[in-house]
């Protein structure tokens, strides 16, 4: 009798261990069928997106232009193209650059393309994606890369409006949105702090800014003749009749400025050349010591640099401001 209600007991031990087993195996399958469940319904919610559209543009040749969405291999006709190109934080991404594409340096290690001409060999070679043109590339040389199936943007800005536009362009082109609102409103921000410090300045002197030594410089309709009056000076050929017209040393003598700024600097041209030449020693400028050079390539490069080109003019052309 023992032996029957020991067997008994064991039993029913067995019996409720199983049980147990079964309720936790379901369970555990209850589970399993609720999250397919869940997840079967989540992807019916939330579709897989789709791939994003191209993106189609107005470039400052008024050409409408498809471009296919986030570029990867992008080639600069121009070096303020280029440093837009970085400055977008896109300089990973760029496979070829024109000639003079010096900045930032790690441009300088890029395949060159040429300028003028271009070689449009290596450029098909490179397979690009998009090719930033600037008002420079002729239209001949646009249309034979769209012949050779490369889409081509081109950008051409004319004043500080006109570069806060080209990057706006660059950056819906590359998707880089983001990055090109805050490079513009930074930009806008430099310039009008200096525009409102030279604004408060009592008299804008008279300036000359030599391009090169046969005394080329910046007259009406030219970029940097623009940036001389934001930076609070008069240049003393705003009433040439061309945009970058050649002066005589006498015209130059006669018309007296207060500052000479030297773009042809990294030349060779020093002040102390400028202060030999004959008859010079009668000019403001010279009298006074008031010969600067300057890094061309941040006035005269359309470019992400201009707040710093319009702040070293303000700073040359009115130092008691910026003291």
């Amino acid at each position: 009798m023992w032996k029957d209600k020991k067997t008994l007991w064991f039993d029913l031990r067995v019996e409720k261990r199983r049980a147990m087993k079964i309720r936790a195996l379901a369970t555990m399958l209850s589970l399993i069928a609720l999250l397919f469940i869940c997840c079967t319904a989540c992807s019916r919610a939330t579709p897989t997106p789709a791939p994003p559209a191209a993106v189609t543009l107005v470039d400052d040749a008024g050409r409408t232009v498809t471009i296919t969405p986030h570029p990867q291999r992008l080639v600069s006709l121009a070096p303020n193209n280029t440093e837009f190109l970085f400055a977008l934080g896109l300089g990973d991404k760029v496979v070829g650059v024109s000639d003079f594409s010096n900045y930032p340096p790690e441009a300088a290690k890029i395949e060159t393309v040429g300028g003028m001409p271009l070689n449009f060999e290596k450029i098909v070679a490179l397979k690009p994606e998009l090719i930033l043109a600037a008002g420079i590339t002729s239209p001949a040389d646009v249309s034979k890369l769209e012949e050779l199936g490369l889409t081509v943007l081109v950008l051409n800005p004319s004043d500080i409006k006109g570069i806060l536009h080209s990057i706006e362009l660059v950056g819906q082109a590359t998707g880089t949105e983001v990055q090109a609102k805050a490079l513009a409103g930074e930009i806008e921000a430099r310039v009008e702090a200096v525009t409102h410090k030279t604004g408060q300045a009592t008299e804008q002197p008279r300036v000359f800014l030599e391009l090169d030594e046969t005394l080329y410089t910046v007259g009406p309709g030219s970029f940097i003749d623009a940036l001389i009056s934001m930076a609070g000076g008069t240049n003393i050929a705003s009433d040439a009749s061309s945009p970058y017209p050649q002066f005589s040393a006498e015209e130059i003598i006669r018309r007296n400025p207060q500052v000479i700024i030297l773009a042809d600097a990294d030349y060779g041209v020093t002040p102390e050349a400028v202060k030999s030449r004959p008859g010079w020693e009668a000019i403001s400028a010279v009298k006074n010591d008031a010969i600067y050079p300057i890094n061309a390539d941040i006035i005269s490069r359309p470019g992400p640099r201009i707040a710093q080109g319009l702040e070293a003019l303000a700073k040359i052309i009115h130092p008691e401001l910026f003291q």
